[in-house]
């Protein structure tokens, strides 16, 4: 039999042909199992992605339908207060009520209204319309707080939806109170319900329209897919089920996947749109890589490659939907600060403190700065911030605009707040160098143990820091505010102080008093300074230090201020007429009065009535209130040009005292108690440097021909020293407390 010899190259050549079969094999394989592994993991992770961002806006919606509920369920509780205090005619009562809050109504509130069984509403804006009471399901007694669908009602040329909470009286229903909300507004806190170029975001109501919708034709329709084996995904369908991910059609007639979740505080469905085609692109990867590797071995690791980009693509894209860092300050979202946080306060033993920052004002420096100028100072004050908390190992993360969140790990509360007060002063006087001013505010919030069984969350913790922030308002005296259950007792009793002083000032429970004022050269009295109390049957007397402060922030100051110049006229020109005996009295202008033009109207109003000589008034001005002195002067110049005086308040107690005094022309300076008490020791005497320092003052005012008052003067060693360096006047315990018109005659007839 004969031998078939294969030659060497023959060999050599089928040896290396199943090599590379086999290595092809096995590269095929291999290859073929990595890339089916990472494109079925990439849909995964995109399909997670999606979720994650579901959650996000889910929230997003959440937080704002609970501010809408939190605005009515105030205006709620201020009316129960009042109906208790005030039960005859409801009806009546809340009308009154609700043109009040017209004026601070949520911005994306169209109308308030209180609606009747029968079906006639009475709206903030004074008018009344019907509204038919079975469309109105809170009328039922069936829920606290009702979320409506979309609707348009015949008056409102555009679509709206309803928040209403039912009114009781003795646990029978006698109405509902309830807010329009102009959807337009809704839709713009959700402009940004976007992450590619194929998906969008839907919201419906619980009966399947369109509430928000990339489409504006679309709003307040339902849709049904044209195929009608995908009926089962019309909106009215997705609207009544779970949250689910099912495949329907667009209204193009492509095929989509749709992503829903629940918004559970009203019923409606968020739900997310994305093309197949976003899905079926990471198929065609897959079939175009086992090809290429197929033929070309080296194609293979291109497609890999290839496939690697993508998918570095593909996570580069999964962190900005996840939104992990803020793209403006790279500092964490909250979504993503929540979650840390959480994990920092799984140890029951430890102690954190909270604190929420922004800045006062921002959205006004947004509007005349512009946004890339205002985006500039967050990156600043975001740098700022991060120092501190890196510095003491704690987390920071950005919220919405100007709103930072920081927690750190503490071992006392007294050695944080110290810590915190210095750092907030570092940071408050560096950032005085930023070529646009700012100030910050904080508030601040503690976990303790044993906080955690009480349900303390994160989320409650961020809300009690807010709320205490939102307690120093417009209060530039106060950088920060610290939770506690007395700050709430406090905001309790600041609002029923609210709720009654406007019947407070029409029922003259307000009432003044008088401190004099007594010459230093001869211990006579040559005038006074009026002082409001408050005399309330709920609350009893009160002083200023407790309605003051907060009259000044709500700007019912300046009726305060009018009614109590009022009084003062009138008694003056009782003594006048009587031809008795009387003094300049000194008035006070709260810091709320910056139009000079308006004050001096309003006050020369009430002047005019009453037949008295302007030298007899002294206009008290305070210096810590004036943001703009040139505004300060031409008050002064106004009040000069009708025969007034006037004095500077407390002067010495703001910042710009020395530069102030050649540029106001004022004609008084009353110096500020604090000037005595921080130099005063236990027996009542002045230190030798406040001394000198005092004297300084006093001959200063002197060369500029301005008269001196000194306020607080209680020892004798006190009045001693500021007659000996030629002080004017004092004003103080040590001559008189603040007196009653009837002793304040008295007074005066001893001390003439």
């Amino acid at each position: 039999m004969k031998k078939h010899n294969i030659s060497p190259e023959k060999a050599k050549l089928i040896s290396t042909l199943l090599v590379s079969i086999i290595f092809m094999a096995i590269v095929l394989s291999i290859s073929n199992l990595y890339t089916k592994r990472l494109l079925n993991n990439a849909k995964d992770e995109y399909f997670e992605n999606i979720q994650i961002m579901m959650d996000g806006f889910e929230r997003i919606i959440s937080l704002q339908l609970n501010a809408y509920t939190n605005y009515l369920n105030a205006y709620y509780m201020d009316i129960n207060i009042q109906l208790r205090n005030n039960p005859e005619d409801p009806t009546q009562k809340i009308t009154q009520l609700l043109t009040r809050y017209n004026y601070t109504k949520h911005p994306d509130f169209l109308d308030l209204y209180y609606l009747t069984p029968n079906g006639k509403a009475y709206l903030s804006d004074g008018t009344s319309i019907f509204m038919n009471p079975e469309l109105h399901k809170s009328l039922s007694g069936d829920y606290d707080i009702f979320i409506s669908g979309i609707c348009k009602p015949s008056i409102r040329d555009q679509y709206i939806f309803c928040i209403e909470k039912p009114v009781y009286e003795t646990h029978k229903i006698i109405g509902v109170l309830g807010a329009s909300i102009n959807l337009e507004k809704l839709k713009n806190r959700t402009t940004g319900l976007k992450i590619g170029s194929r998906e969008s975001f839907m919201l419906l109501d619980k009966d399947g329209y369109f509430l928000v919708h990339s489409r504006p034709d679309v709003i307040g329709l339902k849709y049904t897919p044209k195929d009608k084996s995908l009926a089962h995904t019309s909106t009215e369908n997705l609207a009544k089920s779970p949250a689910q991910t099912i495949i329907s059609q667009a209204d193009d007639g492509s095929y989509i996947y749709l992503i829903t979740s629940k918004i559970p505080e009203s019923g409606w469905t968020l739900s997310l749109k994305v093309s197949m085609n976003e899905i079926n692109a990471i198929y065609a990867i897959q079939k175009r890589s086992k090809i290429m590797i197929i033929l070309f071995s080296i194609i293979t690791i291109c497609a890999l490659v290839f496939v690697e980009a993508k998918m570095l693509d593909f996570f580069q894209k999964k962190q900005l939907i996840e939104t992990v860092y803020d793209p403006l300050t790279n500092l964490w979202t909250r979504v993503r600060f929540e979650k840390e946080a959480l994990r920092m306060i799984r140890n029951p033993r430890s102690k954190f403190i909270l604190i929420e920052a922004d800045i006062r004002g921002f959205k006004f420096i947004n509007q005349n700065y512009g946004e890339e100028a205002a985006d500039q100072l967050i990156l600043y004050y975001s740098k700022a911030l991060s120092r501190y908390v890196t510095e003491y190992h704690g987390i920071i993360g950005r919220g919405f605009a100007d709103h930072f969140y920081i927690l750190i790990k503490i071992n006392s509360v007294h050695k944080a707040m110290n810590t915190f007060r210095d750092k907030m002063n570092i940071i408050t006087e560096e950032i005085k160098s930023y070529e646009i001013p700012f100030f910050p505010k904080f508030g601040i919030s503690f976990l303790m143990p044993g906080d955690r069984a009480k349900g303390n969350t994160i989320q409650s913790l961020i809300g009690q820091a807010s709320f205490a922030k939102s307690t120093i308002k417009d209060n530039l005296l106060t950088q920060y505010s610290v939770y506690n259950s007395k700050l709430l007792e406090k905001i309790n009793e600041e609002r029923f102080i609210e709720s009654h002083m406007q019947q407070a000032l029409e029922d003259h429970e307000f009432f003044v008093m008088y401190q004099p004022k007594i010459s230093l050269a001869n211990d006579k009295i040559v005038g006074a300074e009026a002082l409001v109390r408050w005399n309330s049957p709920k609350l009893g007397l009160m002083t200023p230090d407790k309605f003051i402060p907060l009259f000044e922030q709500n700007g019912f100051i300046t009726k305060l201020d009018y009614y109590v110049y009022e009084e003062v006229f009138k008694f003056i020109q009782k003594r006048l007429m009587k031809d008795l005996p009387i003094v300049p009295i000194s008035v006070n202008m709260s810091r709320n009065h910056n139009k000079p033009e308006k004050f001096m109207h309003d006050f020369m109003e009430i002047f005019t009535k009453y037949s008295i000589p302007p030298k007899l008034i002294q206009i008290e001005i305070l210096e810590r209130s004036v943001m703009d002195n040139s505004t300060l002067s031409d008050i002064t110049d106004k009040l000069h040009k009708e025969g007034f005086s006037v004095a500077m308040d407390d002067f010495g107690s703001g910042e710009s005292s020395l530069n102030m005094l050649t540029k106001i022309p004022v004609d008084v300076l009353k110096f500020d108690r604090e000037f005595l008490n921080a130099s005063t020791d236990k027996e009542g005497r002045i230190d030798k440097k406040s001394e000198k320092f005092i004297h300084i003052l006093i001959d200063l005012s002197k060369n500029l021909d301005k008269q001196t008052v000194f306020e607080g003067v209680e020892t004798q060693a006190q009045r001693d020293f500021l007659r000996s360096i030629n002080c004017d006047q004092a004003q103080g315990f040590f001559y008189s407390k603040p007196l009653s018109e009837q002793d304040f005659v008295q007074f005066i007839r001893i001390h003439s």
